[in-house]
């Protein structure tokens, strides 16, 4: 469940493991939740095979948990995901202390939010990370007090809770701070689009430190480009709390790029 924490060089050897002593066993199914910029399975070895695990043919890679998580992949499903997650935890907390607790959706929303907006707002902030989603409510909460939690209460959650787990992380590499911080003026300021394009392969250390500090996140791999036939790209999305503070502003994003299943295709003026 954890196997992006083991270090890359050792992964392939734990990943032959596996292949050796679990795949054979009869009645035996083996899952691995991992973070694909973060997990290396197979070290190519023509003299002795391949150590560990190849994905197609040792294993399948079934399922991309973010175009079920992330608000601008899939919409309903995001939503609904994070509907069912944060009523369990509500019904757990108010349960635990002897309190009435929600029996469905329906009764969580209407009783916690001014309106169905207000909940589709922490999923579009917390960019489809459960730790996020339910830290930015803890922080919406405290701003409602004995309210209802408004759009508003979001956003300045959202913005807090930006401030006290990301920017300190991003603040403390002075290339990778300079790199986001071009990164919103060109995109979002200049743009006016939530999300860029990389070309895929490309490896950076300092893409890779904004992604590990969560200001960056993955939305699609293998896209094209209409201005770059042949060429295949990722789609990155910037994170929320970096351009919360322009909503309502003139530099505000106006829309996202339009990274539906069933089209591949971008605007020219996608950066």
């Amino acid at each position: 469940d954890e196997w992006s924490e083991i270090p890359l060089d050792i992964q392939p050897y734990l990943a032959d493991l596996i292949r050796r002593a679990l795949l054979p066993a009869r009645g035996a199914t083996v899952k691995i939740a991992a973070i694909e910029h973060r997990s290396r399975f197979l070290i190519p070895d023509r003299a002795v095979g391949n150590i560990g695990l190849e994905l197609g043919a040792d294993v399948a890679t079934a399922i991309n948990l973010d175009d079920h998580m992330v608000f601008e992949n899939d919409e309903t499903a995001a939503v609904a995901f994070f509907q069912s997650l944060v009523l369990k935890h509500v019904q757990a907390a108010l349960e635990a202390e002897g309190m009435v607790s929600p029996g469905n959706v329906s009764q969580l929303l209407s009783q916690g939010f001014t309106q169905i907006n207000a909940f589709s707002e922490v999923v579009r902030a917390c960019e489809g990370v459960p730790r996020d989603a339910i830290n930015i409510l803890s922080h919406a909460g405290q701003k409602a007090n004995d309210t209802t939690i408004s759009v508003g209460d979001v956003r300045t959650a959202a913005q807090q809770w930006y401030q006290a787990s990301k920017d300190g992380a991003v603040g403390a590499h002075d290339q990778a701070k300079q790199l986001l911080t071009w990164i919103v003026d060109v995109v979002i300021k200049e743009r006016q689009t939530k999300a860029f394009l990389l070309q895929s392969g490309t490896k950076d250390d300092l893409i890779d430190y904004l992604y590990d500090a969560r200001v960056l996140h993955v939305l699609r791999k293998g896209m094209s480009a209409k201005d770059e036939p042949g060429k295949r790209f990722n789609v990155y999305g910037i994170d929320y709390g970096c351009y919360v503070d322009l909503i309502n502003t003139a530099k505000a994003p106006k829309g996202f790029l339009d990274i539906g299943i069933d089209k591949a295709d971008y605007s020219t003026t996608v950066p």
